[in-house]
């Protein structure tokens, strides 16, 4: 018997991060254990979920919980109600449909719920039914969602055309896929099918649990019902006699793992699909383990698209826990699963932009049984953005800032994929590598495979077209228009009139890119991009950022011990907190959490300032008649007469009159000639009286 504090590890284990194995690994701890206590415990995972939308992953698990029988709590019901609207297509999702499942009634047992469920998603056009309380026999149309009713036809010449009620069909209806052999189960005609070749064929084609009284009852309304019921009896009897028979296969029928060559094994599942085929037997994963295993390395290279279809195919029909078992006789022969995500080539991911997104979403399911999140994360920074819906599923936010903070960057594809979801995850510190730095560092390198070109395109085209990006990266450039007109004006990936339509559409949304571009930078943007293309020219470099040896390297020691002392501390910090429990009344929790997003914003500041500045030696600054940055001048403004330092744009101290070039007062003062006027910060204009060298012991303090 597990302990109860046992228990609890693993439920806090999920609430910090609801990974695929840290919810199989819970699940399989309530699986045989799901009593009132464990119920009672559970309830503090069910408040974390509570305020959010639960990802698909999280849905399955919760219905999962309820099909073991978990007793009905308060918090557990709601978390039901969501996991049912999570989990149902967008056509069902409406109310009437969501009442049909119970899923809203407190009196019926979670378990049921979950039952109901399954025969819901079951329940596709074509599919054969049979309701035990009418012991009817039909075919399944297109359900209704605005009536919650499901049209029936005859089936195999039995029944007539109605539309049943939602309610009545999720009580107690047994769903079969369609294929030639159903109709037999029906058809009544001289001898029937034997009781054991009726089992056989609701086993292949079943698409929901169904129990043994049940599926009498299916062959006694079905090919069996013209018997008396002694007859039936005996008739039965000896099929259940037979039933441990009921796996083998039918003569001269031939299996997906009996497929010789790796095209023979796509043709043979993709048939098995079709007839819906149910889980693998032990003796075909077996045989399914064999072909793998002789696979030719160099076969699973040249086919690596069909390889990852049948893996995503196998991947469907493989029992719980049994994928991992398998997987080893693939390992070394799969490129798009290399040994080492981070190192592997884009060519490497190609097969995920390729396959069919249905496969797509296997594959990545396959993925996350297969390997640990921190493998998926680094996948995720290749993908082509056709996948990453698919495998960003099963990663949580954490594990993928961890990744990129470790990485330092990612494409276009999950740039994109971070902002297509940006209300959905709704987590600040993924968001804040949507920045002018990676956009423009993306759009600048070299053109990528073609599987990842769309995403440029589009990242491409957001940066010209869409006001809410745009807006977005003024946001996070704290305030610095002139390094953004830097990246602009280097911008290699911009025409004349694309840097132009920019330029203009930005300066809409901030006032201080405006009088930016007014101050006459816009016109040098402008020039700099038509200087290249009439020339030939490469790009100008960025404007650097100027500032003093002392200020540069007290940026660098405060990078440092960002990432190797407070870093560090903070996810202490957060396992601690994450270890107090209930995280509703947990400010030790918040506050280590916002102490995160303060570090990794602080970081990528510093990353970005470092990445341009220029350290100035102030002994070697030559001082005339002009201001310059390392020289002291004396200003008169409204009839007083003050003397500055003007400096770096680190080092400004307005205590010791250090004045950084970066301030509106630099800004007026830089490069002007002794005796020239400036417009002062007050609106009113100032004149420059003197300028001279700085003072020995203050450049000694700047140099050192």
């Amino acid at each position: 018997m597990m302990e109860k504090s046992d228990l609890e590890d693993l439920i806090l284990a999920v609430i910090e991060a609801p990974r695929p194995e840290r919810l199989a690994a819970l699940k399989g701890a309530l699986t045989g254990a799901a009593d009132a206590d464990a119920a009672d415990r559970m309830e503090m995972l069910w408040e974390e979920w509570e305020n959010r939308r639960l990802s698909a992953p999280e849905a399955k698990f919760v219905l999962e919980i309820a099909a073991l029988g978990m007793p009905n709590r308060p918090y557990f019901r709601k978390m039901l109600i969501a996991a049912v609207k999570q989990s149902l297509p967008p056509y069902l999702a409406q109310a009437p449909v969501v009442k049909a499942t119970g899923v809203r009634d407190e009196n019926l047992p979670p378990a049921e719920v979950a039952a109901r469920m399954e025969r819901l998603l079951a329940l596709r056009s074509g599919a054969v039914v049979f309701l035990e309380g009418s012991r009817r026999w039909g075919v399944a149309g297109t359900i209704d969602g605005m009536n919650a009713s499901l049209p029936m036809m005859p089936f195999a010449q039995v029944g007539g055309n109605a539309a049943v009620p939602l309610e009545i069909v999720l009580k107690d209806a047994a769903v079969l896929a369609s294929g030639p052999d159903v109709s037999r189960l029906v058809v009544a005609g001289g001898v029937p099918i034997s009781a054991a070749l009726f089992r056989m064929t609701v086993e292949k084609r079943r698409q929901t649990a169904i129990p043994e009284s049940r599926l009498k009852l299916m062959a006694r309304s079905g090919c069996a019902r013209n018997m008396d019921d002694a007859a039936f009896e005996r008739y039965w009897s000896i099929g259940t006699a037979q039933s441990g028979q009921s796996g083998a296969a039918r003569p001269g029928t031939r299996r997906a793992c009996d497929g010789r060559s790796i095209k023979e094994v796509q043709l043979l599942l993709t048939a098995e699909a079709q007839s819906g085929a149910g889980k693998f037997a032990p003796d075909e994963i077996a045989a399914l383990t064999a072909f793998f295993t002789k696979l030719n390395p160099a076969t699973a290279q040249r086919e690596s698209k069909t390889v990852a279809e049948v893996l995503a195919m196998v991947a469907d029909r493989m029992p719980e826990g049994k994928l991992k078992d398998l997987f080893p006789a693939l390992t070394g022969k799969v490129a798009f699963f290399p040994a080492d995500p981070a190192a592997a080539d884009f060519a490497a991911f190609a097969v995920w932009g390729e396959i069919s997104s249905k496969l797509l979403e296997k594959l990545a399911a396959a993925a996350a049984e297969i390997f640990d999140e921190d493998y998926l994360a680094a996948c995720a920074l290749k993908l082509p953005l056709k996948a990453l819906n698919n495998l960003c599923a099963h990663i949580s936010d954490e594990a993928l800032c961890d990744m990129l903070a470790s990485r330092h960057g990612c494409g276009a594809d999950l740039l994109l994929w971070i902002w297509k979801n940006r209300k959905k995850r709704n987590n600040p510190e993924l968001l804040e590598l949507v920045n002018p730095d990676n956009v423009f560092r993306i759009l600048s390198a070299e053109e990528p495979p073609k599987a990842w070109g769309a995403a440029r395109r589009e990242l491409h085209g957001m940066l010209l077209d869409d006001l809410a990006f745009q807006a977005h990266l003024i946001a996070m450039m704290d305030g610095s228009p002139a390094m953004f007109g830097s990246m602009i004006q280097g911008a290699l990936f911009l025409n004349s009139g694309e840097r132009q339509s920019l330029l203009v559409k930005l300066a809409r949304q901030s006032k201080e890119i405006q009088e930016y571009l007014e101050s006459g930078a816009g016109q040098k943007i402008l020039d700099a991009g038509k200087s290249r293309q009439d020339s030939g020219l490469a790009a100008p470099e960025f404007e650097g950022t100027y500032t003093s040896v002392h200020s540069h390297q007290a940026l660098i020691r405060e990078l440092d011990d960002i990432i190797n002392v407070q870093v560090p501390e903070n996810r202490e910090a957060i396992a601690t907190a994450r270890a107090h429990g209930d995280f509703r009344e947990n400010s030790e929790f918040d506050a280590a959490k916002e102490r995160r997003r303060f570090l990794t914003r602080r970081r990528n500041e510093l990353e970005r300032e470092l990445a341009v500045i220029q350290p100035v030696m102030m002994a070697q600054v030559e001082v005339s008649d002009t201001a310059v940055i390392g020289s002291t001048v004396t200003v008169e403004m409204g009839g007083r007469t003050e003397t500055y330092y003007l400096l770096g744009a680190w080092d400004g101290d307005p205590d010791r009159r250090f004045l950084s070039y970066r301030t509106r007062l630099g800004k007026a003062l830089l490069h002007r000639k002794v005796g020239d006027t400036f417009p002062g910060p007050d609106g009113k204009d100032g004149k420059l009286l003197a300028v001279g060298k700085l003072p020995p012991e203050l450049v000694a303090e700047l140099d050192a």
